[in-house]
């Protein structure tokens, strides 16, 4: 039995498709395929039962490139125990965002040394990766749904079922994520002003941004059209009331808001960007608007109201198929393993 320690960042509430669900889902697969696995929070760990934990595992994990990974080198590095590191997003866009300095590059591609192996979400952020690290091993391992999330996926028929009815008369537009500047979600305010006038949108989630976006938005909160409704209980019911659901992000890595709503039944039109082509581009090119304005998201929204429903439900059931469970599962097992066997054959 393959011993794991999987080094994640601070447990707080549940907030569905992001990193620390991710790591959840990673969990109980690795379980699943029998694998032993101990999750400790690097922060909230006092370091000596980290240095434990980690002299009694065969391999560790740090959930994310950034916290867990410095702890997973430090631990590597009294232990000798190989190290994989998990990246979620594309890390050029997260460093240019952050305005990182040459000094905090120069460290990152010190410390990404001691990693054994990246384990990258996308190939739209392995490309960043290796932009950034040149010499990076690295493989794609797409994010996988949870189980129980949305209706069963194998019979396009059943699926269907389960799916909203889109009409282009009161349409119900939803978004479910962070409101900060990565997320661009003033874009959302403006691309509902492009919509007609019967057409309401809702805001799951909140953040630095909201206050802001309310006074862009005031007039219309006043008609009934534009409502914020903070944080919500993670589940299906963040995504079966709307009819459509946007994303409007900078960069995504794999973006589980999208496939959650898909797996929900819930379309979700997105602006290009490269993760959003990357996921959608072979099976559904019209859930992308045609560039990165509100006009175009909200002629994609118009557009897709046009389609024909059982086609927009097939290509939705096909997407979500590539992202199961069992792919996820057997995806990081083959990973682990084979640098287990790196690893042996190098010593």
């Amino acid at each position: 039995m393959m011993r794991v320690l999987l080094l994640q960042d601070r447990v707080t509430s549940n907030n569905w498709g992001g990193v620390q669900t991710m790591t959840h889902t990673l969990q109980l697969a690795l379980q699943e395929q029998g694998f032993a696995v101990t999750a400790l929070a690097w922060q909230e760990t006092k370091f000596g039962e980290l240095l434990h934990a980690a002299r009694q595992s065969d391999v560790l994990v740090a959930s994310h490139n950034f916290g867990p990974t410095y702890c997973g080198v430090a631990l590597k590095t009294l232990t000798r125990k190989p190290l994989m590191s998990w990246v979620h997003g594309p890390l050029l866009d997260v460093l240019q965002m952050s305005e990182a300095s040459w000094w905090k590059r120069r460290w990152l591609k010190h410390v990404y040394g001691y990693v054994d192996r990246f384990v990258c979400v996308s190939h739209t952020t392995e490309g960043s990766l290796l932009g950034f690290l040149s010499s990076a091993r690295t493989v794609v391992i797409p994010n996988g749904l949870p189980n129980g999330l949305g209706p069963l996926t194998d019979n396009a028929e059943s699926f269907a079922s389960d799916v909203c009815n889109i009409s282009s008369t009161n349409l119900s537009l939803g978004y479910i994520g962070r409101l900060s500047e990565e997320k661009r979600p003033h874009l959302l305010i403006e691309a509902l002003r492009c919509l007609p006038t019967d057409t309401q949108l809702s805001l799951v989630g909140d953040g630095v941004l909201r206050a802001a976006l309310e006074d862009a938005g005031k007039d219309l909160m006043a008609n009934g059209r534009l409502k914020f409704l903070g944080h919500q209980v993670s589940g299906r019911s963040l995504y079966t009331p709307y009819q459509v659901t946007l994303l409007t992000s900078k960069f995504e890595g794999c973006p589980m808001t999208a496939l959650e709503s898909l797996a929900c039944g819930v379309p979700c039109v997105a602006l290009p960007i490269p993760a959003m082509r990357e996921l959608f581009a072979q099976d559904a090119l019209y859930l992308l608007a045609l560039d990165e304005t509100p006009q175009a998201l909200a002629l994609a929204v118009l557009n897709l109201v046009q389609m024909p429903q059982g086609q927009v439900q097939q290509d939705m059931v096909r997407i979500v198929a590539k992202h199961s469970l069992a792919n996820f599962a057997t995806s990081w097992q083959s990973t682990l393993l084979d640098l287990l066997h790196a690893i042996k054959r190098g010593s």
